[in-house]
């Protein structure tokens, strides 16, 4: 069978063509070709056929589904898989797939080799691909960007970049004219690092440069039109892409600097600067900054004046030549009314072109006229406003002068209602998402249709599910706002509607609908700060409280504990009242974050006590507004009050934070309970305490599955996959984290689903299946190769030596380890760090290289020292025992081992390297022996290498 989509949907078999009707079985078929030979999860198929308006049951849906496709196509095609289906026909039998398998290829081969191959895929595309509907927009933008590559593959040779997914949007017009600068862009990036696309406003530059980054797979655009000063590394941050993370906390990048400097690390890709003149330096300080640290960078920005970046390359955008301009303005002509200037409009139509100075944007917004006005009522109207604006407004460039008196004509001509649409959606850096526009008109008391209406006169375009308004239009509508005193109202209601919808997409983290809370999220990004800058400039606590409340949990989930902190410090001010759920949670964190700084950096627990009082008002206060983040705030408060009390320090996971039982929370949420369960199984894992990690997880996991919250089953999974695991269930432990990650799909980022699926590689080689876990080990390196970060490739040199050891082969662990970068990038988790060093101590007593491995154990030491991580500590130890076995010394191997596994909790059975020692020194004779985990030879630990 052969399913073909470019130029048009068939379906060939070898008895003729098949006809799928219907939309729904359309749609499943084109999901599961696109997947062809791979098994598409439900969920996945869910999502993408039906989009958020899910069927009531939508694997009963998709079973019919199947069923009537499966009934039109050759026996054996549809199959069902354990959790999903898969279409089981070969990928070159699929022209989509065939069509990237064959760029994919170009992309990895020789120069030749590649051109010959990008262009057999280029003769695939007889046409423009088929699609089902607009919610599989997405394949489309996959195609066309494989597409841009193969032609760039077929003219140029190979690429060997390791870049990243672009964020480049798809043109909504076509460019007229500059090809000149756009050959002169290529150049200058060919041999320079830094280029500076320079020019009037309304020239075109962030067009021309988009054009130009087309040519470079993965090039990323940075918008700096709607930041502030100090925010050009979030909006770098951002535009890298916010992935929910599910590993531990204390371990991540902290700030929107060094998440942007660990994701460009080792990759080979072009970052677009648009829009940097209003920003000062700080653009050419974060360029200069990137330049520097990643030589595989380089940047394309655009400006109206240079940045002084040393070996800085510029490129000059003028105005466009007159044929150019006049064939842009009669394109835009002929889109807005259906045909081009005729031969008695030409002349006027050249008369507009010049007056406009040739500046494109202009061009566009006065062509966009031409759908309710002649050229000449057009003409006359520049005219009027031209004479006006020039009148009085002095020291402004003139080409401004001609894009403000456009704008100023086009407000003229807009009915009060249109006028007060255009001021709310000025407010809105982001733009409006089509679901939140209801709130919004009803905030600002305007109307859909005076929306529409802006839409039909090109202020405001829908795209990706957004209105979005031209800057330029944005900046003036601030500016009325600004003359006229209605600034700072303006600004209230655009917080007050971005805390309420943040309130409602808050709830929605905590469940199954988590992908969906968190893309608002992200597309809300720069109207959120914007909210909590003018709250925090102004005053606005009661609003800068609920910004914050909506934000907490999505911001605690993606580790962004810098931006919490700043709110807290903002607004925690606001929630003294407790008179509400928002400030109950805000004072609650404002608190507990005040407790664990002051403690980090080893402030005396006496110097805390004046906060006692707080804590426990807030305590009682969350009982009286119920929720399931107020619970956990509730139960968590207690214990901080006796750590306080009773301490002079802290340890990080400290089961004394966690007084209150979960289990005794009759009527609590669900999810809540489930979540300080979970809290407690880490804590007590932590410590060596595999009781209450096992009672823990055995209610908290099958809650959370009941919740239906991935991130929450991929924790709990995780903690009780590891309780299972030193139980010795290591089949159970296997499954549990399969089915976790499955949960996860299309969720976690790279370095996530690296980390949790290594923990089934280990399970692996404890089960012996080591072909298994070398095959995994793979797959991950695949994932890891796609990412191109050096934090990726580092974890995947750590758990490939980890098999090769397992295996007893220590040559093939330390080649594993030499292909890790020199340093692991900063930050990186430090118990990852000392688990590195473990494992090539490890691997040089496979060798029987006695001396060196010691030395690789005390570089493990001093880190295990500091994080008193009790299962860690209890590896490191476990590897001096194997150095004293190495070195002669059975009875302090003995003594060594059994003080990892008083520390571990448990004695570890399955652990390949510890079966070993163990069965090695049972033929030596070593005795059996307790140690007492807190024992005073444990607390400097390079004594036991003495």
């Amino acid at each position: 069978m052969r399913v073909t989509f470019f130029g048009g949907f068939a379906v060939e078999t070898d008895d003729g063509p098949v006809v799928v009707r219907g939309r729904g079985q359309e749609a499943l078929l084109f999901r599961l070709a696109i997947d062809a030979g791979s098994t598409v999860s439900y969920r996945a198929l869910a999502e993408d056929v039906w989009g958020q308006d899910l069927p009531e049951d939508p694997r009963a849906s998709l079973q019919s589904l199947a069923s009537r496709v499966r009934r039109e196509l050759p026996d054996g095609v549809l199959l069902a898989a354990p959790g999903g289906y898969r279409l089981a026909v070969p990928r070159d039998a699929v022209d989509l797939t065939h069509f990237q398998d064959l760029v994919e290829n170009a992309r990895r081969a020789d120069p030749v080799t590649s051109a010959a191959l990008a262009q057999r895929a280029l003769d695939l595309w007889i046409g423009d691909p088929w699609i089902p509907s607009d919610a599989f927009a997405w394949v489309r933008q996959d195609l066309d960007d494989d597409r841009a590559l193969a032609l760039r593959l077929r003219d140029h040779g190979a690429a060997t970049s390791a870049a990243l997914d672009g964020t480049l949007p798809a043109p909504l017009t076509s460019i007229v004219g500059r090809a000149q600068e756009l050959e002169l862009i290529a150049h200058q990036l060919s041999t320079e690092r830094m280029v500076t696309v320079l020019g009037p406003g309304g020239a075109g530059k962030t067009t021309l440069a988009v054009e130009a980054a087309r040519a470079w797979p993965g090039a990323l655009l940075v918008e700096l039109a709607p930041v502030a000063r100090g925010d050009v590394w979030n909006a770098l941050d951002g535009a890298l892409g916010r992935r929910m993370r599910v590993s531990d906390v204390n371990t991540a990048p902290t700030t929107a600097r060094e998440r942007s400097l660990v994701a460009l690390s080792g990759r080979e890709v072009l970052v677009v600067l648009d829009n940097c003149e209003h920003l000062a330096g700080e653009p050419a300080d974060v360029a200069i900054e990137i330049l520097r640290a990643l030589p595989g960078v380089r940047v394309l920005a655009t400006s109206r004046e240079p940045l002084g970046v040393p070996g800085e390359a510029f490129v000059e955008v003028g105005p466009l030549p007159t044929d150019d301009a006049r064939e842009l303005f009669a394109r835009r002509i002929r889109a807005a009314r259906g045909s081009e200037p005729v031969a008695d409009e030409a002349a006027a139509a050249a008369r507009i072109v010049a007056r406009l100075d040739g500046l494109p944007l202009a061009i566009e917004l006065a062509a966009s006229k031409a759908r309710t006005l002649t050229i000449a009522e057009i003409e006359e109207g520049l005219d009027d406003r031209f004479a006006l604006l020039q009148s009085t407004a002095r020291g402004i460039d003139r080409r401004h002068q001609t894009l403000r008196a456009l704008i100023d004509w086009s407000w003229e001509t807009l009915s009060p209602g249109e006028r007060e649409a255009t001021l709310a959606a000025s407010v809105f850096a982001d733009g409006i998402g089509v679901d939140d526009l209801e709130e919004v008109t009803q905030s600002f008391e305007i109307t859909r249709a005076d929306i529409d209406a802006l839409l039909d006169r090109s202020l405001l375009h829908r795209v990706d599910g957004r209105y979005r308004m031209l800057e330029t239009v944005r900046e003036y509508g601030m500016r009325v706002l600004r003359e006229a005193g209605r600034e700072d109202a303006a600004r209230r209601r655009h917080a007050e509607v971005m805390a309420q919808r943040a309130l409602t997409y808050d709830a929605l983290t905590r469940g199954p609908r988590v992908r969906e809370a968190v893309a608002w999220f992200d597309a809300n990004e720069d109207n959120l700060v914007a909210a909590a800058r003018w709250c925090a400039a102004t005053g606005a606590l009661d609003v800068g409280v609920l910004l914050t409340r909506g934000q907490l949990w999505v911001w605690l989930l993606r580790e962004r504990v810098p931006e919490l902190g700043a709110a807290l410090a903002n607004f925690g001010g606001g929630a003294t009242d407790l008179a509400s759920e928002p400030q109950v949670i805000v004072g609650a964190a404002a608190l507990i974050l005040q407790v664990f700084e002051a403690l980090r950096v080893d402030t005396d627990a006496s110097d805390l006590r004046d906060l006692l009082p707080t804590a426990e008002r807030i305590a009682a206060a969350a009982a009286q507004h119920p929720s399931d983040m107020s619970v956990v705030a509730a139960a968590l408060l207690p214990g901080l009050v006796r750590t306080v009390k009773q301490s002079t320090g802290w340890t990080p996971w400290s089961r004394g934070l966690i007084a209150i039982d979960p289990a005794s929370l009759t009527g609590a949420p669900e999810w809540s309970v489930a979540i300080l369960d979970g809290l407690r199984a880490a804590a007590a894992e932590n410590e060596g305490d595999l009781v209450t990690l096992g009672n823990a997880t055995a209610r908290a996991l099958p809650a959370v599955h009941r919740t239906g919250d991935p991130w929450a089953i991929a924790m709990m999974s995780q903690l009780r996959s590891e309780w299972l695991m030193l139980r010795g269930d290591l089949d159970e432990a296997l499954a549990v984290l399969d089915d976790a990650t499955a949960g996860m799909e299309g969720l976690a980022s790279a370095w996530d689903l690296i980390q949790q699926r290594s923990q089934a590689i280990t399970i692996l080689t404890r089960l012996g299946r080591i072909p298994e876990a070398r095959a995994r080990v793979e797959e991950l390196a695949r994932i890891s190769d796609a990412d191109g970060g050096d934090r990726t490739r580092f974890q995947i040199a750590h758990i490939r030596s980890w098999v090769e050891i397992a295996d007893a082969n220590g040559e093939a662990a330390l080649e594993a380890l030499d292909q890790a970068p020199a340093e692991p990038p900063r930050p990186f988790p430090e118990q990852l760090t000392v688990l590195a060093h473990v494992r090539r101590a490890q691997a040089l007593l496979l060798l029987e290289r006695v001396a060196e491995a010691r030395e690789a154990l005390f570089l493990a030491m001093p880190s295990a020292e500091r994080i008193g991580d009790r299962p860690v500590l209890a590896q490191v130890i476990a590897a001096v025992a194997q150095w004293y076995a190495a070195s002669g010394d059975p009875e302090r191997a003995a003594w060594a081992l059994a003080a990892s596994d008083s520390l571990r909790g448990a004695t570890d059975d399955t652990d390949p390297v510890l079966v070993r020692l163990r069965a090695d020194l049972r033929r030596h004779g070593a005795p059996a022996i307790t140690v007492d985990p807190d024992a005073p030879a444990l607390r400097e630990l390079r004594t036991l290498l003495e």
